[in-house]
């Protein structure tokens, strides 16, 4: 299975590849054990600013490279970001092309699902009892500043400057590597992500083991 991610930022190709492939990988021995592979995520920059026209030519250039294109856009404000992603998933459907667009929608920021792992970034930060307030698990969701909080996290508890160069980079690859699928699917949104790849693999002809 091979997939490319739209995303919204270049933090977010510091996450959401490695995370969504261990994702998948899971989703595949639990649900689609004839899938022998799940292929690195390859992320397009050159989808630019998520403008469908811009991500619509990049998707284009990528033809017959991939089964599935993951759109990344954060949850936030819904009444936004629900429109920017219906807008893109109908120009992608009015092209007609038999790749699934399944979207990747972290409630506020991508930020809320590294925060929904505490044990990882205990283990991450090497710290056993954080200052900072951190809402773990579902209500990682109802953070009003995910990335506040994550950069607070770093500076107060682990004794790290965010600002500096490479900082956030490795932490965000750490977590990637780290974060628990299981607590992740307790995220309501992660969970609607779940459910969305797997009619989505269906809809490809994966058959259920």
């Amino acid at each position: 299975m091979s997939c490319v991610l739209i995303r919204e930022g270049p933090s977010d190709d510091w996450f959401l590849p490695i995370l969504l492939r261990r994702a998948l990988e899971t989703m595949v021995i639990e649900d689609f054990p004839a899938c022998r592979e799940v292929q690195e995520i390859r992320s397009l920059p050159k989808a630019g600013n998520q403008h469908p026209d811009t991500v619509l030519k990049a998707l284009d250039a990528e033809r017959g490279t991939f089964d599935v294109v993951l759109y990344h856009h954060d949850g936030a404000p819904p009444a936004k970001s629900d429109e920017t992603i219906r807008r893109m998933v109908q120009a992608w459907e009015s092209v007609r092309s038999p790749e699934p667009m399944v979207a990747v929608v972290p409630m506020r920021e991508t930020e809320a699902w590294i925060l929904a792992d505490q044990a990882a970034i205990s283990r991450v930060v090497c710290v056993r009892k954080f200052v900072t307030n951190i809402p773990a698990g579902p209500a990682a969701e109802g953070c009003p500043d995910p990335k506040a909080t994550l950069a607070a996290l770093l500076k107060n508890d682990a004794g790290m400057n965010p600002s500096k160069t490479g900082v956030l980079r490795n932490f965000y690859v750490s977590m990637a590597e780290a974060t628990d699928i299981a607590v992740l699917k307790k995220v309501p949104s992660f969970r609607q992500w779940w459910a969305d790849m797997i009619k989505a693999l269906e809809g490809l002809g994966y058959q259920h083991g």
